[in-house]
């Protein structure tokens, strides 16, 4: 099979995209430090701005280059193409300043001149690669890659999403050793990126084998591994395995999120210290009993822990499995509770837990074991719930600051703090840590914190 007309390749494509992006990079930068030297010298060719160019070029192709810049998730995301291209411009532009540092010539750089450069640079590649980006899905037919799906003997497999669909049927048999079949199956994926086979158990390793010299990535359909939800391809000594799951975060991550951890939980008990004496007096007061409620929650890797909250309820109608939610005008609660969970200062002694390492200040919301969702458990309602556990609980998560808190009364209420869990677990960065921080404040007075 040959295509009806003669058209470039996603990869011819991706490649005059790359150069389009790095052509434009390179002129921002060039206008940028023409347009600096003019306001300060007068003249677009003045010695220093020359220097300052063959210094800052090299170094942001450098630039470029580590912190990938020209590659396939750019193309496709305008936003992310400014951030890359403004990052390796800011790393370039760091390293000018300790080339001229090394080489002792700072006294005679242009401070005008440099900070002018950047600003105008920051600016220019912002709006040139944004541009790009916006119109690279059009000119990439909405993907970035050629992909072609081959249905040998069976049917029913969506045309949509790929460049082209091909029925074997009379075309190419794998389990035919000729030069002149495989001639002709090289021509029919040459150009791909991406090979994928539709057929029948019987023929995969036919397949698999034919395709092993065509150059090209190549797939093969197993419709029974879907139930799998398989991650990847590893292999046990000379045994092949199915990634199925794996940790969240790597050892860097959970170090940086540890040691943030540790830094904001104690500024916050030293910064809070007085408001717990004060809490303490209260609650002692209030009703008799221990100022702390201790009650087991779920958390990392589904094991217990004891969290620690002040007692807001009376001793008497403690329930330490968690089986009844609180309620607007729940009688177990004591005036002074009401006051703590209104404002949900109850939750302050969770930075203990936090220091203990039981829990993180951002995370999935630690649940009692016999949360219930309507009459429902809350992993009876979706098997998916033991999944947020691959991550510590928090004091705080991306389900409270967008609202979903208080009681569960219906499978909505878990359904939408599920999507919110996994969501954060999949897509973790210190970033969003901070930024959920910054957003908890407005819903520590919440309409459902009772």
């Amino acid at each position: 099979m040959t295509r009806a007309r003669w058209r470039p390749t996603k990869a011819r494509l991706r490649w005059r995209l790359y150069l389009l992006l790095l052509c434009t990079d390179v002129a921002m930068i060039l206008l940028a430090h023409a347009a600096a030297g003019a306001l300060r010298f007068g003249n677009v060719l003045d010695s220093y701005t020359i220097q300052l160019l063959v210094v800052t070029l090299p170094l942001y192709g450098v630039a470029a280059f580590v912190v990938n810049a020209y590659s396939v998730p750019v193309l496709l995301a305008g936003w992310e193409s400014v951030r890359r291209g403004c990052k390796a411009y800011a790393l370039a532009l760091t390293a000018t300043v300790f080339f001229f540092f090394l080489l002792q010539t700072g006294a005679q750089m242009s401070r005008f001149t440099f900070l002018a450069a950047a600003l105008f640079g920051f600016i220019g590649i912002a709006i040139a690669r944004w541009f790009v980006g916006k119109n690279a899905s059009s000119i990439l037919g909405g993907s970035a890659y050629d992909v072609i799906v081959i249905a040998d003997g069976v049917s029913g497999y969506p045309r949509s999403g790929c460049t082209m669909f091909v029925d074997a049927s009379g075309s190419v048999d794998p389990e035919h050793q000729s030069p002149a079949n495989f001639a002709r199956l090289g021509r029919l994926v040459g150009n791909a990126d991406r090979v994928v086979i539709a057929c029948e158990p019987e023929r995969r390793l036919a397949w698999a084998a034919a395709l092993q010299g065509a150059n090209v990535q190549a797939e093969v359909i197993a419709p029974e591994l879907a139930a799998l939800r398989p991650l990847g391809i590893a292999r046990h000594h000379d045994h092949p395995t199915i990634i199925v799951a794996q940790a969240p975060l790597l050892l860097r991550d959970r170090i940086i999120k540890r040691a943030f951890d540790i830094v904001v939980a104690s500024l916050l008990m030293l910064l809070a210290a007085p408001v717990f004496l004060l809490i303490a007096i209260a609650v002692r007061r209030s009703s008799p009993g221990p100022v702390l409620f201790r009650q087991p929650r779920i958390g990392r890797r589904n094991q217990q822990f004891e969290i620690l909250k002040f007692r807001s309820m009376r001793v008497e109608t403690t329930d330490t499995e968690g089986h009844r939610s609180a309620s607007r005008d729940d009688d177990r609660i004591t005036p002074v509770g009401r006051v703590l969970r209104a404002t949900s200062l109850d939750e302050l002694p969770q930075l203990l837990n936090v220091l203990r390492g039981e829990m993180s200040m951002v995370g999935p919301r630690p649940h009692a074991v016999g949360s219930r969702a309507g009459e429902q458990l809350f992993w009876e309602l979706d098997a998916r719930y033991w999944h947020r556990h691959a991550i510590k609980p928090g004091l705080t998560g991306l389900a409270q600051v967008r609202g979903f808190r208080g009681a569960t009364p219906e499978g909505i209420d878990l359904t939408n703090r599920l999507e919110a869990d996994l969501e954060y677990r999949s897509d973790w960065s210190i970033w969003k840590d901070i930024l959920i921080l910054l957003r908890t404040a407005p819903v520590l007075l919440h309409r459902n914190a009772y």
